[in-house]
C-alpha cells in the first residue's frame, strides 16, 4: 500500500487526505502540533460524511477511509512515507521551511510536492539539497470533486519526477495536466485575465453586474461570470491571485481598482454578505455594455499567450479550463470565443 504523508491539516491538506483514503492509500497527516493534526483528521472525516449524506460516497467505503487517516505530530514522524504531499498556506518563505525539514527527513527516493496554485516550485526546490525529486501538485479546490490536477515541473525538476506525479494524481483519480512553471500556472491565468478585463469594462459606466454575468453564461461555455465567481472566490484570494499576476505579466492583469476598495471594507463577497454582485435594490439598470464579448476575448488571448509560451498544450489548456474552472469548452477550442458574444 502507497503512504502518504501531508503535511497541513487546513482545507485542502484534508481534501487531498481525503481523497487520498478513499483510493486506498495510507495517510499520515501532520499539521505545526498534535491538536491540529487531529483537527485535520476531523475535516477529512467531515467531507466524508458529507459525501456519503449527498449519495456520493458509500458509507462502508468512508469508514474504510477513515481507518486510513492518521494524524501525526509532525514531520519527523513522515519518514518512511512513499510521497509527501506539502498543503500549507501559500506564503513562499514558510513552504520553504516546511520543504527544507522535509528535505532532511525523508530519504532521497521519496516524491514530494508542494500544493500551490501558484507560486515557484523552482524557488521551493533551491530550499532543498533534491530539488529533482520535488513537483508542483496544484489540486483544485474542493479536491474531494475536481479532477484537475496541475503538475508544475519546477528548474531542476527530474522528468522521472513528473512521471511519478502523473502516475499519483491518475491513481487518485485525478486528470493531470502538465504544466510549465509560470505565474499563475493556466487555469488561474486565464481565468483571473478574463475577470480583470471584464472589471475594467464594467468600471467606465453603471452596469447591471447581474445582466452581464447572464451574457457570460448564455453567450459561452463559462458556467458562470466574473462577479458572481468572484464573489465565490473571495476578493481577498482573488486580489492576492491579481496582484501576484499583475507583478509578473503587467497591466493587461489590472481591474480598475476594482477589487481594492472592496477588500479594503471587508467586502469579501459571498464569505461576508457582500461583494462585487451588490443588493438587488443597490443594483444600477444599466446596459450589459459588451463584458461578455470582453471577457472571452481575453481568455482566448491569455490562453493564446499560454500555448505560444509553451507552458502547456493547446488541447492541455482546454482541458485543465473544463476540468479546473468547468467550461463546457476550452477557449482555444472554437478560435475566437468573442464572436459568438456581443
Amino acid at each position: 500500500m502507497t503512504t502518504i504523508g501531508i503535511v497541513g491539516g487546513g482545507t485542502m491538506g484534508a481534501e487531498i487526505a481525503h481523497v487520498a483514503a478513499v483510493a486506498g492509500m495510507d495517510v499520515r497527516l501532520c499539521d505545526a502540533d498534535a491538536d491540529r493534526a487531529r483537527q485535520g483528521r476531523d475535516r477529512a472525516l467531515a467531507i466524508a460524511s458529507r459525501r456519503v449524506a449527498k449519495g456520493r460516497l458509500d458509507a462502508a467505503d468512508a469508514d474504510a477511509a477513515a481507518g486510513r487517516i492518521t494524524a501525526v505530530t509532525g514531520i519527523a514522524d513522515l519518514a518512511g512515507a512513499d510521497v509527501v504531499i506539502e498543503a500549507v498556506p501559500e506564503d513562499l518563505a514558510l513552504k520553504a521551511r516546511v520543504h527544507a525539514e522535509i528535505d532532511r527527513t525523508v530519504g532521497p527516493e521519496v516524491l514530494v510536492a508542494t500544493n500551490t496554485s501558484g507560486l515557484s516550485v523552482t524557488a521551493l526546490g533551491n530550499a532543498t539539497a533534491t530539488p529533482s525529486r520535488l513537483v508542483g501538485l496544484h489540486f483544485f479546490n474542493p479536491a474531494s470533486t475536481m479532477r484537475l490536477v496541475e503538475v508544475i515541473a519546477g528548474a531542476a525538476t527530474a522528468e522521472e519526477t513528473i512521471a511519478r506525479a502523473i502516475a499519483l494524481a491518475e491513481a487518485l483519480g485525478k486528470t493531470p495536466v502538465r504544466v510549465r512553471e509560470c505565474p499563475g500556472f493556466v487555469v488561474n491565468r486565464v481565468l483571473v485575465r478574463a475577470m480583470a478585463e471584464a472589471y475594467r469594462a464594467a468600471a467606465g459606466a453603471p452596469v447591471d453586474r447581474r445582466a452581464a454575468d447572464r451574457a457570460v453564461v448564455e453567450g459561452g461555455p463559462a458556467p458562470m461570470g466574473p462577479f458572481a465567481l468572484g464573489d465565490l472566490v473571495g476578493l481577498d484570494v482573488l486580489e492576492s491571485i491579481r496582484s501576484d499576476l499583475v507583478a509578473a505579466y503587467g497591466d493587461r492583469f489590472a481591474d480598475a481598482d476594482t477589487l481594492t476598495p472592496l477588500v479594503a471594507a471587508g467586502r469579501l463577497g459571498r464569505k461576508t454578505g457582500g461583494g462585487l454582485v451588490p443588493d438587488r435594490d443597490e443594483d444600477p439598470t444599466g446596459a450589459e455594455p459588451g463584458v461578455a464579448a470582453v471577457y472571452y476575448a481575453a481568455a482566448l488571448d491569455e490562453a493564446r499567450r499560454l500555448a505560444g509560451e509553451g507552458v502547456a498544450s493547446p488541447a492541455d489548456i482546454d482541458l485543465a479550463m473544463h476540468l479546473g474552472a468547468g467550461w463546457e469548452s476550452g477557449p482555444l477550442a472554437a478560435g475566437s470565443l468573442s464572436a459568438n458574444v456581443t
